[in-house]
């Protein structure tokens, strides 16, 4: 996983593990599973190091075709500098509104446009297992081939994009993959712990300092790991904070898109239905909560 900056990098890495936890509420997943999976999650901290580490790569960026275009000329320089045969690194992009052969067809270096293809996971990307496939001129046959082979090898089901019609879940597609999901559940929690089960700051029971002042529990967010790991990076220290709006709940509540973490879920809740779902931070809308912290 790359993104240009530490924070977003980190930001990611957090939303990914607040998100796995809420599946976890929902039935979807057990609760060993989430830690076994962020095993599987390895971050880089520039685009050079994501092309040595990789031989395939899904761009996720705004649905810009210049910054596509600059992303795919950035990597296929790359590439073309350190010598990298085109058929042994496959370049793809996950874009739903623009056409593959307009994102690469500008690529300096011609010989890796025959290595791009498009490739989206349906949305909700929950336990989906098909996969978009988008070809274009430009894609060699070896790179689709390959790309379908590997899917297939990983469990999806890819198919082909027809150039008319996009692919999207139904809502009772949705619920068929929920409702299959959680029979792969045998321990399936169905309900979000209540805010009279989380003590308080400053409540019997915390931690006393010398100074007679009690002190906040600790809230896990991410495995303790050796400082300066890649495969997962230092997190900020703001969820060990109290919550900003109550001032008494520890601070659980990742808010999606912003990626901050300021509030308890209770209060982060009432916020975003209240009349105006912003950020307390950044003011940005919220358009979804993710509980960062484990279920009961």
């Amino acid at each position: 996983m790359y993104d240009h900056t530490e924070y977003t990098r980190t930001r990611a890495f957090q939303t990914l593990r607040a998100s796995l936890w809420d599946h976890v509420a929902n039935g979807y997943l057990l609760k060993q599973d989430v830690e076994e999976l962020m095993g599987r999650i390895g971050v880089t901290h520039t685009l050079e190091e994501t092309l040595e580490r990789s031989e395939l790569l899904i761009e996720s960026v705004f649905e810009d075709a210049g910054l596509k275009r600059d992303l795919f000329n950035q990597m296929a320089d790359i590439l073309k500098e350190r010598a990298v045969p085109p058929d042994q690194i496959t370049l793809c992009s996950n874009t739903m509104a623009l056409p593959m052969q307009q994102i690469i067809e500008d690529i300096k270096c011609k010989e890796y446009r025959g290595s791009c293809v498009g490739m989206r996971f349906l949305h909700p990307v929950w336990f989906v297992d098909e996969v978009e496939l988008a070809d274009c001129d430009y894609t060699r046959r070896a790179t689709a081939e390959g790309t379908e082979k590997l899917l297939k090898q990983l469990f999806f089901q890819p198919f082909y994009y027809d150039g008319c019609y996009r692919r999207k879940l139904t809502l009772q597609e949705i619920s068929t993959y929920q409702s299959r999901q959680r029979l792969r559940c045998p321990e399936p929690i169905t309900s979000l712990p209540k805010r009279n089960l989380r003590k308080k700051f400053g409540s019997p029971g915390s931690p006393v300092s010398p100074d007679g002042r009690r002190t906040p529990p600790a809230t896990p967010d991410i495995p303790d790991m050796p400082a300066g790991s890649p495969s997962h990076p230092e997190l900020p220290a703001e969820d060990a904070e109290p919550c900003a709006v109550c001032l008494e709940e520890p601070r659980s509540a990742l808010l999606v898109p912003c990626g901050h973490m300021a509030m308890c879920v209770e209060c982060a809740d009432k916020v975003l239905h209240g009349p105006r779902p912003i950020c307390v931070v950044c003011r940005q809308p919220i358009e979804k909560i993710l509980r960062a912290t484990p279920p009961p």
